[in-house]
């Protein structure tokens, strides 16, 4: 029996977050089919905000985990004026009329890649459906859901898989016989600042570093696998990987992990404010859902909600 994810949009702006890495073991790639922008592929939800697959790459937007915070406890709070419930938000912010929430985004660019073939695989039985503003066209509903997604061929012989691993983010880069990793390039766009320390790719933001530890590399050879030394090399906001000493003639996988040790605050929320029954035994729901949409451009920005 196919079970109905039902995701209801009062405000535009505002995009459901109900599955993220804090909740879930794995996080779930949502299929676009129109009810985000064209250029996104999949969309999944994070502890402090969400990663976009893209038709260039991959997009990572994060929250300042204190604004969330305070806002969790503005509408968890029975009564807004109480001395606890006005202490625990201002002991964070004080926000006055509104909530200001601080963001920062950044993109992950491969450059000269191909993405003429994106494969998602792993589904779950479940699916979402979208109902966003008053436009109609935006509507769309039996969005599939996955628990990873693969990009083949981005370069002549490899390819990008996007998955989580016991609540972390991975990748892996599949580089099949006789293909030229040196192709691969990864641009970062809109971090403050992109470098290596202890052997790991480290990604300044206004609210937090992104760490990539360093990449577990190995081959299969004869049945038995090989580990294979990997690390980052960076120049500017350019990245690439450095493979010692394997073999051209075997498939070689480099597998690095994102770490968002420093997000660990309160998960994107929602909050009820009315319920009913059907006469058919359904359920009805009313309120509030704060999540996260595509950033119309990457680096710091923040968000006021009244």
């Amino acid at each position: 029996m196919k079970h109905i994810r039902l995701v209801v949009f009062i405000i535009a702006s505002i995009v459901s977050c109900q599955n993220s890495i804090g909740q879930y073991a794995n996080l779930e790639f949502v299929e676009n089919k129109g009810q985000w922008e064209t250029n996104l592929k999949f969309k999944g939800t994070m502890n402090n905000g969400a990663f976009f697959l893209t038709d260039k790459g991959f997009t990572v937007l994060l929250h300042n985990p204190n604004d969330l915070e305070a806002m969790t406890a503005y509408y968890h709070g029975v009564d807004h004026k109480s001395e606890t419930t006005v202490a625990k938000i201002n002991a964070i912010v004080n926000p006055q009329d509104s909530f200001v929430v601080r963001s920062h985004s950044y993109n992950v660019n491969f450059l000269n890649a191909s993405f003429s073939e994106v494969v998602p695989d792993k589904p779950l039985d479940t699916y979402n459906n979208y109902f966003i503003g008053n436009d109609a066209s935006k509507w769309k509903g039996n969005c599939k859901i996955f628990q990873a997604v693969t990009y083949k061929n981005l370069y002549p012989g490899i390819d990008a898989r996007y998955y989580t691993n016991n609540g972390q983010l991975k990748y892996d880069i599949i580089v099949q016989p006789k293909a030229d990793l040196s192709k691969l390039i990864m641009q970062i766009e809109g971090a403050d600042k992109v470098f290596t320390k202890n052997g790991q790719l480290v990604i300044q933001t206004s609210v937090g570093d992104v760490k990539e530890q360093v990449p577990y590399s190995y081959q299969i050879i004869n049945g038995i696998k090989k580990e294979v030394k990997s690390s980052f090399k960076t120049a500017g906001n350019l990245v690439k990987f450095v493979v010692e000493d394997y073999s051209p003639n075997q498939t070689l996988v480099i597998d690095p992990t994102l770490i968002f040790s420093t997000f660990t605050g309160s998960t994107s929320d929602n909050w009820g404010y009315t319920a009913t029954y059907g006469p058919d035994g359904s359920f009805y729901a009313g309120g509030i859902v704060f999540g996260s949409g595509f950033p119309v451009s990457s680096g710091a920005f923040q968000t006021t909600y009244a």
